[in-house]
């Protein structure tokens, strides 16, 4: 499967890429931006059971729309992306994270009143498309935010991050709800319209390219897939399939550990207070181990896709570990080891579909790998509700057994027949 497309490239490696990002604005305004995306998602679920309990007197509706209202938005994103890239990405994505901002804004006004159920879920609709849609555009802005050569360092320091995002995230739904829960609701629209605000077009100075962004200009290979045809595609592109492969696969992996870790410890006896302790593990070395790639993402000699084949063989180990090692320490262990992998791998397969895919697909193409990652992270449920934990916890591996399965099947002989025959 690796390919020049996916390889590690020879970019002209600087000894400090983290600190080269630190002194970098235009990547801390993507970075703000990227967290302020990320934190509707995650307040909704808590924020909605909490009005809904408390202004309906059931959670009953704060499920229906943190689940019903979500499931359809994940999985038209890619085609709502392609929208947005057909009408202007950089103009309609502030625009779009508006119109967003305002239906959740609408939303936690509308539990105040005691507007109709269906009224808040139409709302809640909009608010979900808008935060689903987009994403794959603001993940695609980062192309033009640093140089290319940092771009897997810059998506791992992100990956650290969004750590912070996902624990502090409920922690801004209590402290919101001790004014009332409408406004931790309220919160989640004004995320979106700061986000709107940060990604609004604002006038670029003229400045000199660096010396690797101008060798991008006279055609010199900086990394990126030159000239990918538009009609390379995405479902007929092998290296586009095998990467949205490996989300799915990471989705189950996190959504196994996760979703298992309770059920998990209660079987040798344990609680809530051990599982938060091992979900906090996963979480701890994961921002750790995205910290150290960050630093020596550059410098790593070997391609993305023997980096993703190494990274899910290493979690699949740890996964089998948490399933059957007995006794806490085990436990432990497995959840480092998987957490040790879970940033770095986060990292490889967000910026290695940038190499692949056509320019003119790539929100939709992020959009894609969204809705595999989500589909992953559901499945570890799915097979929770209809199987043993144990089962469930060994069924962990299955997809990354058939992403490592496209790593074969999807070599780069066919990777090439296929953009060759797509370039005619």
């Amino acid at each position: 499967m690796t390919s020049e497309a996916t390889a590690a490239p020879d970019r002209p490696a600087r000894d400090r890429p983290v600190a080269e990002l630190v002194r970098n604005t235009a990547y801390w305004r993507w970075v703000t931006a990227t967290m302020l995306h990320r934190l509707p998602p995650i307040m909704g679920p808590i924020a909605l059971t909490l009005a809904s309990t408390h202004y309906l007197g059931s959670p009953a509706a704060g499920g229906l729309l943190a689940g019903v209202a979500t499931l359809p938005c994940i999985l038209a994103a890619p085609l709502f992306s392609r929208l947005l890239e057909r009408l202007g990405r950089e103009r309609w994505t502030p625009r779009t994270l508006a119109v967003g901002g305002s239906a959740r804004l609408a939303v936690a006004a509308g539990f105040v009143t005691h507007a109709p159920v269906w009224a808040l879920f139409v709302l809640s609709l909009v608010g979900n498309m808008a935060t689903f849609g987009v994403g794959g555009a603001i993940r695609t802005l980062l192309r033009t935010t640093v140089p290319r050569r940092l771009i897997g360092s810059a998506l791992s320091l992100d990956a650290v991050l969004v750590e912070l995002v996902v624990v502090g995230a409920p922690f801004v739904v209590v402290l919101c709800a001790l004014l009332g829960p409408a406004y931790a609701l309220a919160a989640m629209g004004a995320a979106m319209l700061a986000n709107a605000l940060l990604l609004w077009p604002r006038p670029k100075p003229v400045r000199e390219s660096e010396p690797e962004e101008a060798a991008a200009g006279t055609g010199e290979d900086d990394g990126i897939a030159p000239d990918v045809p538009d009609s390379a595609g995405l479902w007929r592109n092998p290296a586009f399939l095998f990467w949205a492969l490996v989300t799915m696969a990471f989705g189950h992996f996190l959504g196994t550990a996760e979703v298992g870790a309770l059920p998990r410890v209660a079987l040798d006896g344990g609680g809530a207070g051990e599982a938060a302790v091992l979900t906090g593990v996963l979480g701890a070395v994961s921002a750790l181990a995205g910290l150290c790639y960050a630093w020596y993402a550059t410098r790593i000699g070997v391609g993305l896709t023997v980096r993703a084949v190494a990274l899910l063989l290493t979690m699949t180990a740890a996964t089998l570990v948490i399933a059957t090692v007995p006794g806490w320490w085990g436990l432990v262990t497995g959840f480092a080891l998987l957490g040790s992998c879970a940033a770095p791998l986060n990292s490889v397969m967000t910026e290695a579909p940038g190499y692949v895919i056509p320019h003119s697909r790539m929100p939709e193409g992020f959009s894609v790998l969204v809705a595999a990652q989500s589909i992953g992270y559901s499945l570890a449920g799915g097979l929770l509700a209809v199987v043993s934990v144990r089962h469930m916890l060994l069924l962990g591996p299955a997809t990354a057994v058939v992403a490592l399965a496209g790593a074969v099947l999807l070599r780069p002989a066919r990777v090439s027949a296929a953009l060759a025959a797509a370039s005619r």
